[in-house]
Protein backbone atom coordinates (compact mmCIF):
# COMPACT_ATOMS: atom_id res chain seq x y z
CA UNK A 1 0.00 0.00 0.00
CA UNK A 2 1.36 3.65 -0.71
CA UNK A 3 1.42 6.25 1.80
CA UNK A 4 -0.72 9.47 0.94
CA UNK A 5 -0.69 12.10 3.03
CA UNK A 6 -2.62 15.87 3.12
CA UNK A 7 -1.64 18.67 5.28
CA UNK A 8 -2.23 22.17 5.86
CA UNK A 9 0.13 25.10 6.63
CA UNK A 10 -0.84 28.75 7.47
CA UNK A 11 0.41 30.73 4.96
CA UNK A 12 2.04 34.08 6.22
CA UNK A 13 -0.20 37.59 6.20
CA UNK A 14 1.40 39.07 2.65
CA UNK A 15 3.00 36.52 1.45
CA UNK A 16 0.79 34.33 -0.78
CA UNK A 17 1.46 36.15 -4.31
CA UNK A 18 5.19 34.81 -2.87
CA UNK A 19 4.41 31.41 -2.97
CA UNK A 20 2.26 31.86 -5.89
CA UNK A 21 5.35 33.00 -7.79
CA UNK A 22 7.39 30.20 -6.34
CA UNK A 23 4.19 27.90 -7.80
CA UNK A 24 5.30 29.26 -11.42
CA UNK A 25 8.72 28.82 -11.37
CA UNK A 26 8.14 24.98 -9.82
CA UNK A 27 5.63 24.52 -13.39
CA UNK A 28 8.50 26.43 -15.61
CA UNK A 29 11.09 24.47 -13.86
CA UNK A 30 9.23 21.03 -14.29
CA UNK A 31 12.02 18.58 -15.25
CA UNK A 32 13.79 19.45 -12.74
CA UNK A 33 10.94 19.02 -10.06
CA UNK A 34 10.12 15.50 -11.41
CA UNK A 35 13.44 14.62 -11.01
CA UNK A 36 13.55 15.03 -7.54
CA UNK A 37 10.22 13.56 -7.15
CA UNK A 38 12.32 10.40 -8.62
CA UNK A 39 15.21 10.60 -6.03
CA UNK A 40 12.32 11.05 -3.42
CA UNK A 41 10.34 7.90 -4.58
CA UNK A 42 7.43 10.14 -4.31
CA UNK A 43 4.47 9.78 -7.32
CA UNK A 44 2.83 12.85 -7.21
CA UNK A 45 2.63 15.95 -5.35
CA UNK A 46 -0.23 18.85 -5.36
CA UNK A 47 -0.38 22.02 -3.92
CA UNK A 48 -3.35 23.80 -3.48
CA UNK A 49 -4.24 27.43 -1.63
CA UNK A 50 -6.83 27.89 0.17
CA UNK A 51 -8.60 31.56 0.79
CA UNK A 52 -10.58 31.89 4.18
CA UNK A 53 -11.61 34.79 6.61
CA UNK A 54 -8.91 33.68 8.57
CA UNK A 55 -6.27 34.10 6.26
CA UNK A 56 -4.51 31.71 3.65
CA UNK A 57 -3.43 28.44 3.63
CA UNK A 58 -1.13 25.87 1.69
CA UNK A 59 -3.07 22.78 0.82
CA UNK A 60 -0.35 19.73 -0.03
CA UNK A 61 -0.97 16.31 -1.17
CA UNK A 62 1.93 13.45 -1.96
CA UNK A 63 1.64 9.80 -2.67
CA UNK A 64 4.73 8.25 -2.01
CA UNK A 65 5.59 4.25 -1.50
CA UNK A 66 7.22 5.28 1.52
CA UNK A 67 6.94 8.63 2.84
CA UNK A 68 9.75 8.59 5.37
CA UNK A 69 12.16 7.75 2.35
CA UNK A 70 10.44 10.87 0.72
CA UNK A 71 11.42 13.08 3.73
CA UNK A 72 14.84 11.61 3.88
CA UNK A 73 15.57 12.23 0.35
CA UNK A 74 14.82 15.75 0.94
CA UNK A 75 16.93 16.25 3.79
CA UNK A 76 19.75 14.82 1.71
CA UNK A 77 19.16 17.03 -1.56
CA UNK A 78 21.46 18.24 -2.76
CA UNK A 79 19.02 19.56 -5.84
CA UNK A 80 19.13 23.27 -6.07
CA UNK A 81 15.04 23.42 -6.81
CA UNK A 82 14.85 21.45 -3.23
CA UNK A 83 17.34 24.14 -1.63
CA UNK A 84 14.96 27.29 -3.11
CA UNK A 85 11.83 25.48 -1.85
CA UNK A 86 13.10 24.99 1.74
CA UNK A 87 14.17 28.91 1.23
CA UNK A 88 10.74 29.51 0.30
CA UNK A 89 8.64 27.74 2.36
CA UNK A 90 10.76 29.09 5.20
CA UNK A 91 9.79 32.83 4.04
CA UNK A 92 6.07 32.05 3.43
CA UNK A 93 4.69 29.99 6.12
CA UNK A 94 4.35 31.29 9.67
CA UNK A 95 5.65 28.60 10.79
CA UNK A 96 5.38 25.13 8.79
CA UNK A 97 3.24 23.66 11.30
CA UNK A 98 0.11 21.15 10.36
CA UNK A 99 -2.56 22.98 11.57
CA UNK A 100 -5.25 20.57 9.54
CA UNK A 101 -6.74 17.68 11.78
CA UNK A 102 -7.34 14.90 8.75
CA UNK A 103 -7.85 10.89 9.28
CA UNK A 104 -7.28 9.23 6.43
CA UNK A 105 -10.10 7.12 4.93
CA UNK A 106 -9.50 6.00 1.08
CA UNK A 107 -7.08 6.38 -1.62
CA UNK A 108 -8.37 5.05 -5.21
CA UNK A 109 -6.50 5.07 -8.47
CA UNK A 110 -7.80 4.29 -11.63
CA UNK A 111 -5.54 1.27 -13.10
CA UNK A 112 -6.67 2.20 -16.79
CA UNK A 113 -5.08 6.10 -16.64
CA UNK A 114 -2.57 6.88 -18.52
Amino acid sequence: MVDVVLSKQKIEAGKTQRLEEWAREVRDREAEAIETLKNEGMYEETAFIEHTDGGDFLIYYMKAEDVDRVYEAYEESSHAIDEEHEQVMLDVLENGDNVGDYDFLYHLDNPEQP
